[in-house]
């Protein structure tokens, strides 16, 4: 069992507002943070993100190249601002 830590009101609030900003101005270096969220692995211990990101309908876009070229967009914003696993499988189609 993991023991989540409180955000203040105040924080919460200053977080919304630059989210806000940032998907108003098309802008996500903002986003990056040095305090990543990360639970370890239970039986190794390794630090992980605590969340991750799937591919079940967004990246099944088959041969696509211009959809694949934006989703290849997505992954580098994603692993430049720390994020580190990604749920893929073949039941997933071409994700």
């Amino acid at each position: 069992m993991y023991l989540m830590k409180q955000q203040s009101r105040r924080t919460f609030i200053k977080l919304a507002a630059a989210s806000s900003a940032l998907f108003a101005t098309g802008t996500t270096k903002a986003l990056a943070t040095p305090t990543l969220l990360r639970r370890p692995i239970p039986k190794s211990g390794e630090l992980i993100p605590a969340i991750g990101m799937g591919t079940w309908v967004t990246f099944n876009v088959g041969d696509n190249i211009s959809l694949r070229d934006q989703r290849t967009d997505v992954l580098k914003t994603f692993f430049d601002l720390g994020g580190g696993m990604i749920d893929s499988s073949p039941m997933y189609g071409s994700a």
